[in-house]
């Protein structure tokens, strides 16, 4: 009798203990959620999930060809990869895989994204409905080198990885162990220290094997219960939206019961007092495992219904990690809203680049082509980038630095920063005639009007024939109709393609101590040069810099420039 209450009291304790720990727990994320809104992230992703996370985009890639997909060099050109770093507040792994894929795809319609806009800003608004919805998918947590659909896949693709039936009878030997034990105490020890032995063997060994499909199977629990945590009374969108996800959690017929053994154990199950005592009981009777193999099942019936829950979960975290960067936006300027517009043009007043710890803003508009002149350093590759990040940040994700954003729906591509490839044996001008070929061929096709952005055209080859060959690629591409951003060192061009490219140029202040840039964007071409300024001001000795004046000036005369 009183091993019995002895017993109650410490399971009422625990699950004091528990309940305190569940409840510390929840006030800390919490006060995370609401401290971290309307900061820059600081996450850092390991390699694997950045491996899991390009495994999940090219699935979706390979899944649309419709062209309107950021490919991997005008991600990189553009900075994306740390604009993303920077916006993912999601608190969940759905929520960042959405993210991810989302920036990756600018073929989104108006409709999408005036939804994206419409629950974004009603949760930039209500910091309650935000910290409710934080607290539900805060309890989902994060993968690490896979997918919520890489893990569903390889379960549904597995057979049973053990048999529950065994374990159960594994475990109904403690019954009889225990038997022995009031007739024959020292066999009944000896019998019970070798169950126990078994036990915890086995069980190492088998989480060792099914590790991956035990951690889906945790995820995907995870998901099938957060339907009691949301906030079932929020309005607007972003109600109808949870309204939505509830369906679909609550459709999904998988043994929920089942979920509390699964969910006990394992790296992500928590430090509490009552999470380390069911971690020992599963050691002992496999419970977890049992549970697990026999959820394998209701699974593969749940499918379809787990993907859309996931969906839905990632979009809404996607949403919420978008408020948040609008008002970490806000505080390096501003933000706004996109227009979208028939035709082709773009149209940005005071737009930035969020990458910049204190950005200048420029205004940006065109209707055919620009051409940007300016010296090294100036800011034309900033101001290209810029344009580039507002354009794909409008089509993703309905968000743009800048004060206005008005503009066509682009295919969005870019030849910034071109390498050569020692792997590939390409020469850097090979790598850059295959970028733009690639821009040439989107202009020639169906689809979207195109926008592209080129720094320092052709600049692989001799003078003469760059000069030349840039001047016909922009022709052809003014002729297809692109909206073309081009920056050159060229002065030449400024003249060959002033029929169908306004000139712009990006200016300094040549001292005899220093050369320095304001980063503001002029009208018409440039007139100044600061390489041999730069030279002087890091040392050169005179009779080098002296000459390069003398020879540069009788080069300009030659050429009429």
């Amino acid at each position: 009798m009183y091993g019995i209450v002895l017993v109650a009291i410490i399971l009422i304790l625990l699950a004091i203990s528990g309940y305190r720990l569940s409840e510390e727990e929840k006030r800390r994320t919490d006060l995370f959620i609401r401290d971290s809104f309307g900061k820059a992230s600081s996450r850092k992703l390991s390699q694997g999930r950045k491996d899991a996370l390009q495994r999940l985009l090219d699935l979706s890639a390979a899944a649309s060809a419709d062209g309107n997909r950021i490919d991997e060099l005008t991600w990189s050109d553009t900075g994306m990869e740390d604009i993303f770093l920077q916006m993912d507040n999601c608190l969940s792994a759905p929520g960042e895989e959405y993210l991810y894929k989302k920036l990756h795809d600018a073929g989104s319609s108006d409709g999408e994204l005036e939804l994206t806009d419409s629950i974004s800003s009603e949760l930039y608004k209500d910091e309650k409905l935000r910290v409710s919805l934080g607290l539900a998918l805060n309890r989902l947590g994060f993968v690490k080198d896979k997918t919520l659909p890489e893990y569903l896949e390889h379960i549904i693709s597995s057979e049973r990885f053990l048999n529950p039936y065994f374990h159960i009878i594994a475990d109904i030997f403690y019954i009889g162990v225990i038997a022995v034990l009031f007739f024959k105490p020292l066999i009944g020890a000896v019998f019970l220290v070798a169950l126990i032995l078994v036990q915890i063997s086995s069980y190492f060994s088998l989480r060792r094997t099914a590790e991956e499909r035990l951690s889906g199977i945790t995820m995907i629990m995870r998901l099938s219960i957060m339907d009691k945590n949301l906030p079932s009374d929020a309005s607007g969108e972003t109600g109808r939206q949870i309204s939505d996800l509830l369906k679909d959690l609550r459709a999904i017929n998988t043994k929920k019961f089942l979920s509390g053994f699964v969910l006990s154990s394992g790296p992500d199950s928590g430090n509490g007092l009552l999470s380390m005592l069911l971690t020992y009981i599963n050691l002992l009777f496999h419970f977890d495992l049992i549970a697990s193999a026999f959820l394998l099942d209701g699974i593969k019936k749940d499918k379809d219904r787990i993907l859309s829950a996931y969906e839905k979960t990632g979009y809404l975290d996607m949403c919420l990690s978008i408020a948040s960067y609008r008002a970490y936006l806000e505080t390096k300027g501003s933000f706004c809203k996109p227009v979208f517009t028939a035709g082709a043009s773009i149209c940005i007043k005071e737009g930035f680049n969020p990458l910049i710890e204190k950005p200048v803003t420029n205004d940006a508009f065109s209707e055919g082509g620009v051409l940007i002149t300016g010296s090294n350093a100036s800011g034309k590759s900033t101001y290209m980038r810029m344009i580039a990040v507002n354009a794909i940040l409008a089509q993703t994700v309905a968000t743009c630095p800048a004060k206005e954003y008005r503009a066509s729906h682009f295919r969005i591509y870019s030849s910034i920063a071109v390498n050569d490839s020692i792997l590939k044996g390409e020469s850097y001008f090979m790598a850059e005639i295959k970028s733009l070929k690639r821009i040439v061929d989107a202009a020639g096709s169906e689809g979207r009007p195109v926008i592209c952005f080129i720094d320092e055209i052709l600049r692989g080859t001799n003078t003469s024939e760059r000069i030349a060959a840039a001047c016909a690629v922009l022709n052809y591409l003014s002729e297809l109709g692109v909206i073309t951003f081009a920056a050159t060192h060229d002065i030449e061009l400024t003249t060959l393609v002033s029929d169908k490219y306004e000139n712009v140029h990006f200016s300094e202040n040549i001292t005899d101590d220093d050369v320095t840039f304001n980063y503001v964007l002029e009208k018409g071409p440039t007139k100044s040069r600061n390489a041999i300024a730069l030279l002087k001001k890091n040392g050169f000795p005179a009779s080098v810099t002296g000459e390069s004046e003398k020879l540069c000036a009788r080069l300009d005369q030659r050429s009429g420039i």
